[in-house]
């Protein structure tokens, strides 16, 4: 257990090395390149980096002040996922529920909108609409504010709305505290800068394959892209970790069975209702296989969490105990893609007490190496139960 606690903690420092693995980014492909490097260090063959297209952002920096207060910056604001550039100066345009529903009679035109608008963290579609008939309408920037329930209260979730299809709209999110300071100094002037664009570009998924002697396969998965601008060390580093870690563990077992192990990119990126974009690349790239199965790890290891597992189509596989509590499929992250094609699935996962994730408040600090591990050994056990006799 020691041995493989110290691997994870080497595995987390180097994916989490650059400071931001978004979709298109140096440290994206850096983490992919780690990966490969990592299966072949461990014996593997028959290892790729399969490219598939995608819209990668370059973000460069952004100001986000307060004219009338001495240029000070709002507390929190970053910009959004897929933000275009910008520089807007002026007294924002307020946009209520009611003005959204009513936009085209509005004048947004070249204006600096704060959309005054809540949703549940998971209504990415409905924040990227705003965003995108903002866009056709001419306005300069939107600035939302970063819901409550879903991520946490302390920083900015920097992918509540990310929309790759804007063409000119500068976008930029506050979290409770920004909030706050936009609405007491709701007649200030402000200046939003934003430098970033966005291009065309390939993500990686990384895959290596241990041959069997039979006619079954399964597949372990988990994402290496995170949400911009900090380590996405539970979202999802820490799945990375296992992965590599069940590649060495499981090099020389089950050798009736054929063993992939993938992490996809693009799991963030949210373009198409298929999403997330890797995993479909997969599935799609590799129609001919016949899984029995997908194990996913995605978000494990937080310090204040329960380790769960979320199991789909649960009766298509053999019986098995587990130590941990079994959910229902999640149906939110790379499980999804196999799931519509009727593979049964594992998802391990915590369950954060602190929604952390998303934000730059994801780092290695709140992660617990032990539990990581836990979830490790304990996929193990199910396959055993599954994969012997």
């Amino acid at each position: 257990m020691e041995n493989l606690i110290k691997n994870i903690e080497k595995h987390l420092q180097e994916i989490c090395l650059v400071p931001s693995r978004h979709v298109g980014s140096p440290g994206v492909k850096a983490a992919a390149d780690y990966i490969e490097k990592s299966f072949r260090e461990l014996g593997y063959t028959d290892v790729k980096q399969e490219p598939f297209p995608t819209t990668g952002w370059d973000y460069r920096g952004m100001v986000f002040a307060d004219l009338d207060n001495a240029s000070c910056d709002v507390p929190g604001a970053l910009p959004c996922f897929f933000s275009q550039s910008c520089n807007i100066s002026g007294i924002p345009v307020w946009l209520t529920d009611k003005d959204l529903a009513n936009l085209d009679n509005i004048d947004v035109k070249n204006k600096l909108c704060i959309v005054e608008f809540f949703s549940e963290g998971a209504d990415i579609r409905g924040r990227n609409g705003i965003a995108e008939e903002l866009d056709r309408l001419g306005a300069a920037a939107a600035v939302f504010i970063s819901d409550s329930t879903y991520h946490t209260t302390c920083a900015a979730s920097t992918k509540i709305q990310r929309s790759p299809e804007l063409k000119t709209l500068g976008t930029a999110v506050v979290p409770e505290e920004g909030a706050y300071y936009l609405a007491r100094n709701r007649h200030h002037r402000y200046k939003l800068f934003i430098d970033a664009n966005t291009f065309a570009g390939n993500s990686y998924n990384v895959a290596a394959i241990r041959p069997g002697s039979g006619n079954k396969r399964i597949v372990f998965g988990s994402h290496h892209d995170g949400a911009p601008i900090g380590q996405a060390a539970c979202d999802n580093a820490s799945g990375v970790a296992c992965v590599i870690e069940l590649a060495r563990l499981l090099k020389d077992k089950y050798p009736e069975w054929t063993l992939e192990f993938a992490s996809f990119d693009a799991e963030e990126y949210c373009i198409t209702p298929g999403f997330p974009a890797g995993s479909e690349a997969y599935v799609r790239d590799h129609a001919d296989r016949k899984w029995e199965f997908f194990m996913n790890f995605d978000s494990v290891g937080i310090a204040w969490a329960e380790e769960v597992l979320h199991v789909g189509r649960k009766e298509l596989l053999k019986d098995f105990q587990t130590t941990y509590p079994v959910l229902p499929i999640k149906m939110a992250g790379d499980d999804r893609n196999f799931d519509k094609l009727g593979i049964p699935t594992f998802w391990f996962n915590s369950h954060a007490k602190f929604k952390d994730f998303h934000t730059p408040l994801d780092t290695i600090s709140t992660l617990d190496m032990g539990k990581i591990a836990q979830s490790i050994t304990e996929a193990i056990n199910i396959l055993d139960q599954l994969c012997k006799g």
